[in-house]
């Protein structure tokens, strides 16, 4: 399964129950990968998945427990919003609308809402200000 897939399926699981160990994180994962057992290589892999949610800011490790660190994109500082918006979009031309695509499966959503295109175009053209994004036409973005 490609690692945005994971990403998806790593905050469906923190969205219900609280925090959880490292250990009940990678189990309940694992599980809802269809996987019957966490094996070494499904152990490293997940770990890495976990590892990816936490410097994403989808999870925030908390004295070893890890929790969803916010359950919308109202509860993130813009700053770090922009940022994530950048990373998630890669260096090359693409068009605003899977500009946003990206971003969300970053930030590990499954399914776009209206209000998260309105949020992530309110990005698209405060980063297009900074300069640190410009357009080629009117569909297309890229970092600058």
């Amino acid at each position: 399964m490609p690692r945005e897939e994971v990403i998806v399926l790593v905050r469906k699981v923190f969205g219900t129950g609280g925090p959880r160990t490292r250990e009940q994180a990678l189990r309940e994962v694992a599980q809802a990968l269809g996987y019957a057992r966490l094996g070494s290589s499904i152990r490293k892999t997940l770990e890495t998945d976990l590892l990816t949610a936490v410097k994403r800011g989808i999870l925030e490790n908390d004295r070893g427990h890890l929790r969803l660190l916010a359950r919308s994109l109202a509860d993130y500082d813009r700053n770090f919003l922009k940022q994530q918006f950048l990373a998630a979009i890669g260096r090359g031309w693409v068009e605003r609308e899977e500009a946003i695509y990206r971003w969300m499966r970053w930030m590990g959503y499954g399914r776009t809402t209206e209000g998260m295109f309105d949020v992530g175009r309110s990005l698209i053209n405060g980063l297009l200000r900074t300069g640190e994004l410009e357009t080629e036409g009117r569909e297309r973005v890229r970092r600058v």
